[in-house]
């Protein structure tokens, strides 16, 4: 019960205490869904599946950023790349929501726009990395999807 009652009072003192993330940081970022996997449908077929996605980002305002990302996902010979902005806003410096606008550019195929959602946590390692897990919301053309996904992300420049 005392270890309960500690690592409660330990998670709100450490929320208030962290700090705001500054104007003028630059933030620099990769992440995956984790998805490096082989599934057998009920067709039979066995695909693969590899995804990672860059992002980089100035703060405009403190805890807000602007930027661009850049995006490849495989799935067996079928692949596409994704090109967009984003924004982020971020509440403590820790929590935060974001939203963008990404073009999908298929593989022998026709380009399709995404609008993607996404809100997670940056845990900081230490003052500049954070570990970011989050949920992804994405609406496209044709389809509508939902992931996880788990980045490393760089924040320089930060005071």
């Amino acid at each position: 019960m005392k270890k309960s009652i500690f690592l409660v009072a330990f998670l709100l003192i450490a929320g208030y205490a962290s700090a705001q993330i500054q104007n003028g940081t630059i933030l620099a970022g990769a992440s995956s869904n984790l998805s490096f996997t082989s599934v057998s449908p009920d067709t039979g077929d066995n695909y693969s599946i590899f995804d990672l996605s860059l992002k980089g980002g100035y703060f405009v305002i403190d805890n807000v950023v602007a930027g661009v990302n850049l995006g490849y996902q495989k799935i067996d010979d079928f692949s596409f790349t994704s090109f967009g902005i984003f924004g982020r806003y971020y509440y403590q410096g820790k929590f935060f929501g974001g939203a963008g606008f990404n073009i999908n550019d298929y593989e022998n195929s026709d380009s399709q726009t995404v609008i993607p959602f996404e809100v997670g946590y940056a845990a900081f390692i230490n003052e500049f990395i954070a570990v970011e897990p989050s949920l992804n919301f994405s609406i496209g053309e044709d389809n509508n999807t939902f992931g996880f996904r788990v980045g490393f992300t760089l924040y320089l420049n930060r005071q």
